[in-house]
């Protein structure tokens, strides 16, 4: 991952800090794409491709803009990038794989929110998971939100159920398990509700009804929201009492955390021994998990646990990593947070473990309510307990 993508948030590098003369065009623009500035992104990565269409640095503004497109919804735009960069390099393995995904995505309208308004609705967790209160179609149900995903998911019998007819692509998908899935399908559900907040168009993966991200779920249950409509939604407010205030402004800040989004990633910080660590935020995952760079930064820390092979589940299937149990590993996610036991994987798994500190669970943001994820203003706010 190059340095403008993978910034470090917070301490070691920051946009605030550092002068703009140190950035050059391309790093510029993958900030802005980064921070969400979108029309200023545009139009620095779009001036990188024209000053020299052929180049490297050309190549990277398309791939940045491409993610960047894709994650607001812009499928067409997402294409036409990606068709770019094929033109540039047809043989490229990662892109023959992507590309009948964005072709078929391309092939619907562009995601909008056709109105909104902010509204407080309930929450429920089940199995370690965060689920809300939708409209889908015009049908009630109620989906898991997961941070993690770059496009939202079903199962089958979702599908089957809302009268949705998939299509399929010859794309495949690798998961948080770092095993390749089966060729993705896609429907596109005209109208999602969440909240008083109205979105059309919003695509989703459907997976079999007998993959491991359904297990044990109701049939009302097997839904996924990405980040593609969460981030859509502007703010999300997470309290104590199991609600979730929707595109409202918060309460008393006490603290903040920076979030920023590098391809379809969100990442935030966290501070750990006074150092502010890179990580991914990743609300579908149950369970926090540290990554190698971790391991490499403290190794203190993975000589005071214990070996074990660690069960990772993803979307395709679970697979078996080497990683250590350390006890009562307290760190700071806006306040003051602790995992015991704290899992520090040993191996690279996915692409982001390869430089991400962490991928931040679910488990850690239920310590760290109130918080509200604020997609606007590209930041995490901590407010006071009896907000």
């Amino acid at each position: 991952m190059r340095l403008c993508a993978a910034i470090q948030i917070g301490s070691q590098f920051s946009r605030r800090k550092i002068k703009a003369r140190y950035f050059s065009p391309l790093c510029k623009g993958e900030l802005d794409a980064g921070e969400d500035h979108r029309a200023l992104a545009e139009t620095e990565l779009n001036a990188v491709i024209k000053s020299a269409p052929q180049s490297a640095e050309a190549y990277q503004a398309h791939s940045t803009l491409s993610h960047f497109y894709q994650r607001i919804g812009r499928f067409h735009d997402a294409e036409a990038q990606v068709n770019a960069m094929l033109a540039s390099r047809p043989t490229a393995p990662d892109l023959a794989n992507i590309r009948s995904l964005f072709k078929l995505l391309a092939s619907h309208p562009d995601m909008t929110v056709a109105s909104e308004r902010a509204a407080t609705i309930p929450t429920q967790v089940v199995a370690g998971n965060i689920f809300a209160p939708v409209t889908v179609n015009g049908s009630r149900r109620t989906y898991m939100l997961d941070t993690g995903m770059d496009v939202s998911f079903m199962s089958e019998q979702e599908a089957a159920s809302l009268g949705l007819k998939a299509q399929s692509s010859t794309t495949r998908m690798n998961d948080i398990s770092g095993a390749a899935g089966a060729e993705l399908r896609v429907v596109v559900v005209n109208d999602l509700v969440v909240g008083a907040t109205h979105i059309r168009y919003v695509p989703f993966l459907v997976f079999p009804d007998d993959n491991g991200a359904f297990a044990g779920l109701p049939p009302d249950h097997q839904g996924v929201l990405g980040i593609q409509p969460l981030s859509a939604l502007g703010s999300l407010s997470f309290h104590a009492n199991e609600t979730l205030t929707i595109s409202h402004n918060t309460g008393r800040t006490v603290t903040t955390a920076p979030l920023l989004f590098v391809g379809t990633s969100s990442l935030t910080q966290i501070v750990y021994e006074g150092r502010a660590l890179t990580v991914t935020l990743d609300m579908g995952a149950t369970q926090t998990t540290f990554n190698p760079p971790f391991a490499k930064l403290f190794p203190e820390v993975v000589r005071t646990g214990t070996n074990q092979n660690h069960d990772l589940r993803g979307l395709s299937k679970r697979t078996v990593q080497a990683s250590v149990s350390v006890s009562h590993l307290k760190f700071r996610f806006g306040r003051k947070v602790e995992l015991d036991p704290a899992i520090i994987l040993l191996d690279e798994t996915t692409g982001s473990s390869a430089w991400a500190a962490a991928n931040l669970g679910y488990d850690v943001m239920q310590q760290a309510r109130p918080f509200t994820l604020d997609f606007r203003g590209m930041k995490i706010e901590f407010t006071s307990h009896s907000e």
